[in-house]
């Protein structure tokens, strides 16, 4: 399904869920249509399942927004807790945005609609609010806490009973969202989006399409083993991604300390109430303490305006300007730009609840996998003979906009294995999509029937 068709299916009110690969443009998507509802007077809450995707659309997290935080069972304190501290802010949305839906289990999904029934007061699914979820059931999977870490009022035997109606259903309640009950009674349109704005066709794109489909062949890792050895030009940027954060860390400070040229450190700006901000400074990508040198390998961390580089844009600092002493960086693109403070900020609905400012770059000798998701890179160094949950390598791979770009230490058998579970829901999906186009096209042929018909009569109100 192509973006503007998936536009007119949000603009219709129904409850949607947006997918596709790494790279269809489900962000931009869901970007505009935010502006769109907010100019149209709509009370829109865009949240993410994590820190880091929810500040790519300005948003926050389901749990903070919602109130649920780490609790697992609708106990009556959360509800009553969460009636009291947050259920202006419920009642008053009109939309509810989340972002990299495959991230939050089963579970999660039925506790967030049964509360959300109970503070509106409205006995429909989520209490009436028009849901639009998106993200790739491909990519990281949910993220399970154990049962001791969220136990809240109501203790062991209220969590085993809400767990135990998934068991007799044959449903996972740690799995996708949609081995949750509410994903299989709500009539929740899907969009696949096909359009691909990353991965402009050729050996990669055709490695991660059967990656997919559950059908790699040789051809596929004979494409990935020609590129194991190869290593970029030592004149040309390329970020090494790593599964962890220390050895990310590591490199990026032993690579900045190797630079003879004098320190320049920017220091993140913030604003808001401070248990606020420090959540907010937990999902930035920008450091809170920026130390650059002219040399430096950075990485944009927004998309600028003027399109002169985007977030993942890789480049080094060529100097800093004399007058505001910002960093001036040689994009691999070819643009030079001085790159100026830009703010990041957490909203409740049109509230803003804390901000900060900061310079829209990090070092980029080395970035983990898990915070590369939603970046285009030009070029990557990857070892992905490690130990790979389900769908790490898919997004280690998807990150790259060719196969020229993409440079690997190594690759095992773990790094090719997506979740089989993902791999049966994309028919399924790809049907539903098909169903959608077809609704939303009868949709459209009804209204233009129904225009002519106002020509032909001499007017009458289309809206009554």
């Amino acid at each position: 399904m192509r973006q503007s068709t998936a536009l007119e299916v949000l603009r219709s009110g129904a409850s949607t869920f947006i997918t596709g690969a790494p790279g269809a443009g489900k962000t931009y998507l869901l970007s505009r249509f935010i502006d769109e509802a907010r100019a149209q007077g709509k009370s829109v809450a865009v949240t993410a399942s994590t820190g880091i995707a929810a500040t790519h659309l300005q948003g926050r997290t389901i749990h903070s927004w919602s109130g649920i935080g780490v609790s697992q069972t609708p106990t009556p304190t959360l509800l009553k807790n969460i009636r009291s501290r947050r259920g202006r802010a419920l009642r008053a949305a009109d939309i509810l945005v989340i972002d990299e839906i495959s991230m939050l289990p089963a579970w999660f999904f039925d506790l967030l609609d049964q509360v959300l029934r109970h503070v509106r007061r409205v006995d429909e699914p989520f209490g009436g609010l028009q849901l639009v979820v998106s993200g790739d059931f491909f990519q990281l999977p949910p993220v399970v806490r154990h049962r001791s870490e969220a136990q809240g009022a109501g203790g062991d035997d209220r969590l085993a009973w809400f767990r135990s109606n998934y068991t007799k259903a044959g449903l996972d309640p740690d799995g996708f969202v949609t081995d949750s009950f509410i994903w299989r009674a709500m009539d929740l349109k899907v969009c696949y989006l096909t359009e691909q704005h990353r991965q402009k066709g050729g050996g990669l794109l055709s490695v991660l399409t059967d990656m997919r489909a559950g059908t790699v062949d040789q051809d596929d890792h004979d494409l990935l083993e020609g590129r194991v050895g190869v290593l970029p030009d030592s004149a040309d940027v390329a970020v090494t991604l790593f599964p962890t954060n220390r050895q990310a860390d590591g490199l990026n400070a032993a690579y900045l300390e190797g630079i003879d040229a004098p320190a320049h450190v920017f220091d993140q700006v913030p604003s808001g109430p401070e248990h606020f901000v420090r959540t907010l400074r937990a999902s930035v990508l920008a450091p809170e303490h920026l130390e650059l040198r002219s040399g430096a390998v950075v990485m944009a961390l927004r998309n600028d305006p003027d399109r002169e580089y985007a977030n993942g844009s890789l480049g080094r600092v060529a100097g800093f300007a004399r007058r505001s002493g910002y960093p001036i960086v040689d994009f691999e693109n070819g643009s030079h730009a001085v790159i100026s403070p830009v703010d990041w900020k957490m909203m409740d609905g049109d509230i803003e609840l804390a901000s900060i400012s900061q310079i829209p770059l990090r070092c980029a000798w080395a970035i983990t996998i898990h915070k590369s998701q939603g970046m285009t890179l030009d070029a990557a160094v990857m070892d992905l003979r490690r130990s790979f949950s389900p769908g790490m390598g898919y997004v280690a791979l998807s990150r790259v906009e060719g196969l020229d770009g993409l440079y690997l230490h190594g690759i095992s058998p773990a790094a090719w294995h997506v979740s089989d579970e993902a791999v049966r829901l994309d028919a399924d999906l790809r049907a539903r999509s098909r169903a959608t186009q077809e609704w939303i096209d009868k949709r459209g042929r009804e209204r233009a029937e129904l225009e002519a018909a106002h020509v032909r009569d001499g007017g009458f109100d289309l809206d009554v």
